[in-house]
């Protein structure tokens, strides 16, 4: 039991990564806020893990990480029924339709960076003073933001920014037991994939260059499990790391 009587913040949480995360974490004893903007999702969620037996529970949140009100209630939340915070987990993002540069409109350039970047500074910062006595933070970033050719432009400076700020928070923090991490799979096997359709030809014809592999696309739960793994005391030692977790697809 990882998390037996941890308080645990994951976004993202209706549906794919979020959502295995939530069950995984609440089977291991946790306190889980989901938060997400689907409610109907989440109290399908919470209704699930209540039917599992699970050792912990999920709290179904309803917000909107681009929304500064919703994360401050998200916290306040936590703080006044807990006093504390032991793990966040940042998940909630969205994926551009592969434009590269001269095809993406900076419309699509501002609601990507708001949603994806600004969501996990705001989660971040609403998240360590909460931590008093040390706590984990994990991001859900991607093979984008080390490759460049893996999505569009707006998902890969996304996704690279937030590479920056896993590691800056996690030296600022060190000293306070706060430990700062990411996950970036390759592809995953969520709604994200299923609905993504319009792609732009030129960026997805970049995007497939390079080799095809057996195992192209994770699961929600492999994914959910990377991320568990590094907020977890299993792994107290890593800090201001990204862990790659597509299948081999970066080392060819």
């Amino acid at each position: 039991m990882r998390f037996e009587n941890k308080v645990v913040v994951i976004t993202g949480a209706s549906s794919g990564v979020g959502r295995s995360a939530s069950i995984m974490a609440a089977k291991e004893g946790a306190k889980v806020y989901s938060i997400a903007r689907r409610k109907e999702k989440l109290e399908s969620l919470a209704e699930e893990v209540k039917a599992l037996n699970c050792k912990g529970k999920v709290i179904p949140v309803v917000g909107d990480v681009s929304k500064q009100e919703d994360v401050d209630r998200l916290f306040e939340k936590v703080k006044n029924e807990n006093e504390k915070l032991d793990v966040l987990i940042s998940n909630a993002g969205v994926m551009d339709k592969f434009e590269p540069i001269t095809h993406c409109e900076e419309e699509t350039f501002d609601r990507l960076f708001n949603i994806n970047v600004k969501g996990c500074f705001r989660l971040f910062k609403g998240a360590i003073p909460l931590m008093k006595d040390g706590g984990a933070i994990v991001a859900t970033t991607s093979i984008a933001g080390i490759r460049g050719g893996k999505a569009g432009v707006a998902y890969t400076v996304s996704k690279s920014a937030i590479h920056g700020l896993i590691r800056n928070t996690a030296a600022m923090y060190a000293n306070d037991k706060i430990r700062c991490n990411g996950v970036a799979p390759g592809g995953i096997q969520t709604e994200i994939l299923e609905n993504l359709n319009d792609v732009d030809e030129k960026g997805m014809e970049v995007v497939m260059r390079g080799p095809k592999l057996d195992k192209m696309v994770a699961s929600a739960e492999e994914i959910a499990s990377n991320l568990l793994f590094l907020a977890s005391d299993q792994a107290s030692n890593i800090t201001g790391q990204i862990l790659v977790s597509d299948g081999g697809l970066t080392t060819m």
